[in-house]
């Protein structure tokens, strides 16, 4: 299997994990034509909403590059810009899983317990202005995506309930 599609397998795998872990529904988007990988959903009435749900585009990285608490990470305008801006009906968030460069270690299987290396963070586009895109524009940009954003079930739970400053660690 082309070493990319394989880490990018993982990375999706390690969201599902997470939101099957947390109870949530979950689906996989067929084709992937607006930039969304996975949609999760709480399953019934949660609040005022009922059935609240996400989209999530899902990136891997071998490379994590964590500056002060941020990390950066290069995104094409066309991943960026399916996720910028307003106007979305389902809230649509970014998740970076940072896989090892060793296959072997994505998952690690004793008697006890099944371990996914190695984490994932999530980041919001939402404020974000979408990008110019055609000849003489830039093809990618460098997002920050904060490390106090790690990805847990609590705080998918957040997310879903549009607590963007509780999913926060």
């Amino acid at each position: 299997m082309n070493k990319n599609v394989h880490q990018g397998l993982h990375g999706e795998g390690f969201i599902h994990a997470l939101a099957c872990a947390g109870g949530f529904t979950t689906s996989r988007m067929n084709l992937d034509l607006d930039g969304v990988d996975w949609q999760i959903a709480y399953p019934g009435p949660r609040g005022t909403a009922r059935s609240p749900r996400i989209e999530v585009q899902v990136k891997t990285s071998t490379a994590v590059e964590n500056r002060d608490g941020m990390i950066h990470h290069r995104l094409r305008i066309e991943h960026f810009n399916h996720l910028a801006g307003v106007g979305f009906q389902i809230p649509r968030f970014l998740a970076l899983v940072s896989v090892p460069e060793d296959a072997a270690e994505y998952a690690v299987c004793t008697d006890e317990h099944m371990r996914l290396s190695t984490a994932a963070y999530w980041l919001s586009l939402a404020d974000r202005e979408v990008q110019p895109t055609g000849e003489g524009c830039p093809a990618s940009l460098i997002v920050q995506v904060p490390t106090r954003n790690l990805l847990t079930v609590a705080a998918l739970r957040h997310l879903l309930s549009g607590d963007l400053e509780g999913a926060e660690r």
